[in-house]
């Protein structure tokens, strides 16, 4: 009996310490699985980008630098990191950061690309700065605000898209329960971006963009666009002046609306325009050697509309009357075609009529006239470009761009597609073939008739040093007076190179007087800088 008791007794205190280790190995485990659940992961945001713009050949036009973010950790390495990184201004108030345990993103030049490995104490990730100090192409692109939503032209446009192509890039922490750094778990990068390479390719060449902004730098208020003849396709805009788009403040209260692309609004135009009033006459059977008497002015009624060569051109035939931009003839040129059919021409090729490039970029439609309404002074007056009639750059761009391929209508688009890795391209569903708006025989003739405005005209400040061209000057009232002296647009318009022509030029200056002057010397700048840009 006292055997079966010490034997009960045995196997009784053996359950209790059994119990006793089991109930110990469970609260040790409880006590493991609430630390657990103390510590946890914490996102501190390094920065966001937006999606790339890229020109025809995958340049790109925006993200072209970068900056190198650093998350740093409240350790000692994090410090000295700190110490090499930050101003000695900036440098307590980051301290004291880290000492409470909490990492922080700083900014750090020592590190223009990723280090082969990261650096003790910080996650390093490089982001694209959007903008740079001298942007080109501002007035097309556009800007984002504050939150980082397009305001204005490309970045507007195609905002979702941009948007939808980046994201936000974090380094992500291990924390305690006090939200503090756990100090032997390293910092990951976490990269939420969609397609970091990816964006909108436009139609721009960036070389020629360049070429187009330099040539541009004599002239305060204007524009010039290059535009592909063939296709529509718009290589160039510039529009003065422009703004810093780091500084954006600053252009708000600058003289001049900088913020306005003056390559999309309307004009007077003047003598450009005198090559759709040739057009239509060669259509109706007008010869080239055409003549008319210039006696200095043309006389309607009681009206006299002088030339600006007051003693008289003589006889002219339309070729030599658009080498001297003689007035009489195109007045007496226009009278005999008549209003409707000029304004069936003007309408033909694009004027009187918006164009939208892409989305976010719309060209105004101008002033168009009805030709019901035009007779007597206002029919002079639209026969050499003057009076209600306007136009914008893009405009003027596509008339010369009939002229160079042949007589076809091309419709003016910035907008070549999308890319999700910045290489391949998935391109816009391409546009039906242009119109043949004047038969190929009286573009021929056009285009000679160019050649000779430049090579002995008024144009030979527009001879460029390779290749040749063809071109019109203008020289456009506008009815502003500022004192006793009338506002004048300055115009050079025309196609490069003369022989097989492939760009259409145009350069426009507000208020900058004569047309053969400071306009033609930056059409010949223009296009030296396209050669310089294609030649192989």
């Amino acid at each position: 009996m006292a055997k079966r008791i010490v034997w009960l007794h045995g196997v009784f205190l053996f359950c209790l310490t059994v119990l006793m280790v089991r109930l110990s190995v469970l609260g040790q485990g409880e006590s493991l699985a609430q630390a657990a659940a103390r510590q946890s992961t914490s996102l501190l945001e390094l920065g966001t980008s937006r999606g790339t713009i890229y020109d025809r050949y995958g340049k790109p036009l925006v993200n072209r630098s970068y900056v190198t973010a650093l998350a740093v950790s409240p350790t000692p390495e994090g410090m000295e990191l700190l110490r090499e990184n930050l101003p000695q201004e900036e440098l307590p108030e980051a301290l004291e950061v880290l000492r409470q345990g909490r990492p922080m993103v700083v900014r750090s030049s020592r590190y223009p690309w990723l280090p082969d490995t990261q650096p003790q104490g910080a996650a390093v990730f490089r982001l694209p700065v959007r903008y740079s100090g001298e942007q080109l192409a501002v007035h097309l692109l556009g800007y984002v605000d504050e939150s980082g939503h397009g305001v204005a032209g490309i970045e507007k446009g195609y905002d979702d898209l941009l948007r939808e192509m980046g994201g936000s890039v974090y380094a992500r922490y291990f924390v305690d329960a006090n939200r503090s750094a756990v100090e032997d778990r390293a910092a990951e990068v976490v990269d939420q971006r969609t397609a970091p390479q990816g964006g909108v390719v436009l139609t721009l060449d960036r070389g020629i963009q360049e070429a187009a902004e330099a040539a541009m730098a004599d002239i305060q208020k204007g524009a010039a666009v290059v535009m592909e003849v063939d296709t529509g396709e718009v290589l160039a805009m510039v529009s003065r002046p422009a703004y810093d788009l780091t500084r954006l403040e600053e252009a708000l209260s600058a003289p001049d609306s900088p913020f306005f692309n003056r390559a999309l609004g309307a004009y007077n135009v003047g003598s450009t325009f005198k090559l759709c009033v040739a057009a239509a006459a060669l259509e109706q059977g007008f010869s080239p050697y055409y003549s008319h008497q210039c006696q200095g002015y043309y006389q309607l009624g009681e009206q006299k509309y002088h030339c600006h060569y007051r003693y008289g051109h003589g006889e002219l035939t339309m070729a030599e009357a658009l080498e001297k931009s003689c007035n009489p003839y195109f007045i007496n040129l226009g009278m005999q075609v008549g209003g409707e059919a000029l304004c069936d021409m003007a309408y033909r090729m694009g004027f009187g009529s918006s164009a939208k490039l892409g989305e976010g970029v719309t060209a105004a439609a101008g002033v168009l006239p009805k030709g019901r309404d035009l007779w007597g002074g206002d029919l002079a007056n639209f026969s050499f470009g003057q009076g209600e009639f306007t136009a914008t750059p893009v405009q003027i761009a596509q008339m010369i761009s009939a002229i160079a391929n042949g007589g076809r209508f091309v419709s003016p688009t910035v907008y070549r597609g999308t890319t999700l890795n910045g290489g391949d391209l998935e391109l816009r569903e391409e546009p039906a073939p242009g119109a043949q708006i004047i038969k190929p025989s009286t573009a021929a003739a056009l285009q000679t008739m160019l050649i000779g405005v430049v090579e002995r005209g008024s144009g030979t400040r527009a001879r460029p040093d390779r290749g040749g061209a063809g071109g019109k000057t203008a020289t456009a009232q506008t009815g502003i007076f500022q004192g006793e002296e009338e506002v004048l647009h300055g115009w050079f318009a025309g196609f490069y190179p003369a022989r097989e022509p492939r760009y259409a030029v145009v350069i426009f200056a507000e208020g900058g007087g004569e047309g053969s002057e400071v306009p033609a010397q930056a059409f010949a700048a223009l296009c030296d800088g396209i050669a310089d840009c294609t030649k192989s």
